[in-house]
């Protein structure tokens, strides 16, 4: 039985053996290509990706509040962004991923939904609210498809990039589909 050293070195032997390490499957590039063609849509700035060899991912964004900022319209567009990488797995089925892994990431998402009813009750229920940003993100994955996609196969290797290579990424991929 190999102990958790010998795993260790016997993957870097092999990452070593290859003129380039594999790269991260199509589902979690898109996924994470889907939250930040949202966020670069929505005037958010990249602060970078994350995907990791366990086939998870990070997104991360900024945007500078103001004292006026509406509380409700942030929840819900940070909502949007995050669903959209959900939403990618649903409009783009060849790279659909399992269920189990969005379950702890929809829990905030109904938190968010909770505190926008509590602000804005005319909005709905909360069930209401989950519903109406699902099909803001189900649009706005179908509606940039050819964006996430270029995207998404700009991130061909496993580990971070940076807010910066992010926003070079978007930048060439709207220049290549015309955008």
């Amino acid at each position: 039985m190999m102990g958790a050293y010998d795993r260790f070195i016997a993957r870097c032997k092999a990452v070593v053996s290859h003129p380039r390490p594999p790269e991260p499957p199509m589902r979690l590039r898109l996924h994470e290509a889907g939250h930040a063609v949202a966020g670069h849509r929505f005037g958010y700035v990249q602060q970078g990706i994350m995907l990791r060899e366990d086939d998870t991912g990070q997104t991360s964004q900024r945007y500078a509040t103001g004292p006026d900022d509406d509380m409700s319209v942030r929840l819900q567009t940070e909502m949007i962004i995050s669903m959209t990488g959900f939403a990618v797995t649903m409009e783009y089925p060849e790279y659909k991923t399992d269920a189990l892994r969005i379950g702890g990431d929809v829990q905030m998402e109904l938190v968010n939904a909770a505190i926008i009813h509590r602000i804005d009750p005319a909005m709905g229920s909360t069930e209401e609210i989950m519903d109406a940003l699902w099909v803001r993100a189900r649009l706005m994955a179908r509606n940039n498809r050819a964006l996430v996609q270029t995207v998404a196969g700009r991130l061909d290797r496993y580990g971070s990039y940076t807010g910066e290579e992010i926003q070079r990424i978007l930048d060439e991929s709207m220049k290549e589909i015309g955008r």
